[in-house]
């Protein structure tokens, strides 16, 4: 039944048939009146594509959700972080991608046989050519930009405990070494959020012909980067 059939036939039943509709499709006077003004509001749409929703329901479900529904929030490590995320898409869904256990010895300024293209020396003008922590096997998610934005907007889309969203060095070299597949290409940039010296720093990885290189950025920098060029970033899984 269409949503003008289902207005229509609300509007000429009796009282007692009425409810008794309501009852059996599950909808009220309000959501009623809500699927008239979205029926008088459909732009103007062909048979073929009509046809194309039909036969996609999810599809269409997703589209509504997505315009219609305000974002939720949720309470876990992203502090009421917003569930649609407006800056950045998750691009990994629901596969599991996790770094083996690191003794945290390898920094990125040495990791000359993973960066062979460029190593920012920056690592070393900024002192952050330093052994980290030892940390155990943990789980990541790949983003990808979905809005112009600062790192600060960036990570901040993901929680306000910038530590919970960061990686030692050595897992960021792992994570290159054994997720490649994960990298945003082209020379387009691949961002992680490291801490030293009570800081926080963003690594940059990059691919070109002569493989992967590696810059660092302070994480107050003001740049806004370009979502256009579908930039990403891997930060720690954050249970609920």
């Amino acid at each position: 039944m269409t949503t003008t059939m289902v207005v229509v036939c609300l509007s000429i039943t009796s009282k007692k048939e009425k409810t008794a509709m309501q009852k059996k499709l599950g909808y009220n006077p309000q959501t009623a009146k809500f699927l008239a003004v979205i029926a008088q509001n459909m732009p103007g749409i062909s048979a073929d594509v009509m046809q194309g929703w039909i036969e996609n329901p999810k599809g269409l479900k997703k589209v509504l959700a997505g315009a219609l529904c305000p974002p939720k929030t949720i309470r876990n490590g992203r502090e009421q972080a917003e569930a649609v995320n407006t800056i950045l898409c998750l691009r990994s869904g629901n596969e599991v991608i996790t770094i083996a256990p690191c003794d945290g010895t390898q920094t990125l300024a040495q990791s000359k046989k993973t960066f062979l293209s460029y190593i920012d020396a920056d690592f070393k003008n900024l002192g952050l050519d330093k052994v980290g922590k030892a940390t155990e096997e943990t789980a990541v998610q790949a983003y990808e930009m979905a809005k112009d934005a600062t790192f600060a907007k960036m990570f901040g889309s993901l929680g306000s405990d910038l530590n919970k969203l960061c990686l030692t060095q050595h897992q960021i070299k792992v994570f290159c070494e054994n997720h490649s597949i994960w990298l945003r290409t082209g020379g387009n940039a691949n961002f992680f959020l490291f801490k030293e010296n009570e800081q926080f720093f963003v690594a940059g990885v990059h691919t070109d012909s002569d493989g992967l290189n590696v810059c660092v950025y302070r994480f107050e920098d003001a740049r806004v980067w370009d979502a256009g060029r579908q930039h990403r970033l891997v930060s720690p899984q954050l249970v609920a």
